[in-house]
């Protein structure tokens, strides 16, 4: 193929002179310590999210899972002979060399796209995270720099996309990333006396038994590992999940055991274990008395809502609180009573940016059959071009389309529906969050009929139904993993 046919490697953003930046693996030294450059790297991260500051012990505990997940640490940092304003006075308050005042972090995992393509649903996701940029040095081009860089490796490793979940929601569509997913935030009404209580139709199914959360290490990767190849937009999980759902991890101190967490497992008939779910109790000043979920996995819709049954049935709480459920959790329609299951909010949780279109969309689930073409537009020139879309039998077969003469891409016999769009909109199409035509309505993008595009006679109306009808999704996609 061309030099021409993405994903093609984006020009990376300089960065100011007096800065440089430093991307290294996090280390523990021989005494089981984390080193300097990994310990600062870490303090400042978590400075930048207003989190406490970490003893020395419980950042070597970080830096484990670090290790374990191979992360690579990106820092920038002053010239040691900078002599910038303030340079002399951020070495005489404490920060010295080894503290950055940008960070970034990056890792790898996979991704549930939903597809049943000959490689599977699961795709390789270069994962960000832990992006910080110190007040004082702000609008100078950091972020750029440490965006594009990012991207620019993720192509040469040969990824084919990236993800990020985002503590701001206005940086990062500039750089391509779309809102994939979404979650909600659930408060459950337990108790029964007044009539609002949950309570679930159908049959129990199996049994629900108390679990000793310490004694879940292979039932938390296993009940994982079966949710991840079941739900589109599932993020594989890193390292310091398990160690909190094994209460290994204390959520205010990771050097202590986290003696509140209880956990429950769901045994089918079969005695295989179909999900788990680990819970606290708020306190008894708590009004009222309340369940806090930390983590409830389920391998199916049945172990998913039996242990929710056996949660409305524990004694003494009236209520469970949960942070991160699936905007169309199947809880909401098993309830008798669809007033006991309240969303108190739904937040953005994944976004996505496309990086190898090809391997993205022949990984995707997709909602019917047909052929269309897809005009995409990237700022960072990555993804941008034209491509030809086949998808039959639910799989897709994708190629860029490039004249073989001239080597430059074609705008002329388009193939079906015409897409045109760029590459944040395409991120949030991508897993099923969002519909084609909410997308047109709003702007993002538009569908031509393929013969009007090539000078013939042409529906646009129908054109947008044919591509919603393959493109659109039945349910949304749901990531239970933060990072």
């Amino acid at each position: 193929m061309s030099s021409l046919t993405p994903p093609r490697r984006p020009q990376v953003s300089p960065l100011p002179e007096g800065l440089r930046a430093e991307t290294f693996a996090p280390a523990l030294d021989a005494e089981g310590a984390a080193d300097a450059r990994t310990a600062a790297h870490l303090r400042t991260t978590l400075q930048g999210f207003y989190e406490p500051w970490l003893s020395d012990e419980e950042v070597s505990r970080h830096t484990e899972t670090f290790i374990a997940d191979a992360q690579r640490l990106v820092g920038v940092h002053l010239d040691p002979a900078s002599e910038e304003a303030g340079a002399t006075a951020r070495r005489r308050v404490g920060f010295g060399a080894d503290h950055p005042a940008a960070t970034f972090v990056e890792f790898d995992e996979t991704l549930d796209a939903g597809g049943r393509g000959a490689d599977g649903p699961l795709l390789d996701a270069r994962l960000i995270t832990g992006v910080t940029v110190d007040p004082g040095f702000r609008r100078r081009g950091i972020l750029a720099h440490l965006m594009t860089s990012s991207l620019a490796r993720a192509v040469d490793d040969g990824m084919p996309l990236a993800a990020l979940t985002a503590s701001e929601g206005g940086i990062y569509g500039r750089y391509g990333f779309g809102v994939a997913a979404r979650e909600a935030v659930l408060r459950v009404d337990l108790a029964h006396s007044a009539g609002t209580g949950l309570q679930l139709r159908g049959e129990p199914s199996g049994q629900v038994i108390g679990a000793d959360p310490t004694a879940m290490d292979e039932v938390v990767d296993e009940v994982f590992a079966q949710f991840h190849r079941r739900v589109r937009g599932s993020v594989d999980r890193p390292t310091g999940y398990r160690r909190r759902a094994t209460a290994r991890w204390s959520p205010r101190d990771v050097t202590s055991w986290d003696r509140r967490l209880r956990a429950a497992v769901h045994v089918r008939d079969d005695g295989s274990i179909g999900g788990y779910v680990t819970f606290r109790h708020a306190g008894w000043e708590t009004e009222p008395s309340t369940l806090e979920i930390a983590d409830l996995v389920a391998a199916d819709a049945t172990s998913h809502l039996e242990l929710w049954r056996h949660l409305a049935q524990r004694d003494l709480v009236a209520r469970a609180e949960l942070g991160g459920a699936s905007v169309e959790d199947v809880l909401h329609a098993a309830a008798v009573n669809p007033r006991s299951v309240q969303v108190r909010e739904v937040r953005d949780v994944l976004w996505v940016r496309l990086l190898d279109v090809v391997r993205c969309l022949q990984a995707r689930e997709w909602g019917g059959d047909g052929a269309f073409t897809l005009r995409l537009s990237d700022p960072q020139g990555i993804a941008d071009g034209v491509y030809r879309v086949d998808v039959s039998g639910g799989v897709a077969v994708v190629e860029p389309v490039v004249d073989p003469v001239t080597e430059q891409q074609a705008d002329r016999c388009p193939v079906g529906p015409v897409l045109s769009t760029d590459v944040e909109t395409l991120g949030s199409l991508y897993l099923g969050d969002a519909a084609v035509v909410t997308m047109q309505r709003a702007g993002r993008l538009s569908v031509a009929d393929g013969a009007a595009a090539s000078g013939g006679a042409g529906d646009a109306e129908d054109a947008l139904r044919e591509l919603s009808a393959i493109v659109d999704l039945p349910t949304r996609p749901f990531c239970a993993t933060h990072f």
